[in-house]
C-alpha cells in the first residue's frame, strides 16, 4: 500500500469521524432536558448586574 492510497483512506476516515463527532455534539446540545440551561446562558449578556459606583468597561 503506497502513501497516496493511505492518505486517501485516512482522509475519508477523518471526514466520517468528524461528521459523527459533530452529530454527537449536536444531539448532546439540542436535548430537550438542557433547554432551560442554555436559555439561562443566552440571557447572560442581557443581565444588568453592574453595581452602583462601578463603571463597566
Amino acid at each position: 500500500m503506497d502513501l497516496i492510497r493511505l492518505q486517501a483512506i485516512l482522509s475519508t476516515i477523518w471526514v466520517v469521524w468528524f461528521f459523527v463527532l459533530f452529530v454527537g455534539m449536536l444531539i448532546y446540545v439540542m436535548r430537550p432536558s438542557k433547554r432551560r440551561h442554555y436559555q439561562a446562558l443566552a440571557d447572560i449578556p442581557l443581565r444588568d448586574e453592574a453595581r452602583a459606583g462601578q463603571r463597566s468597561i
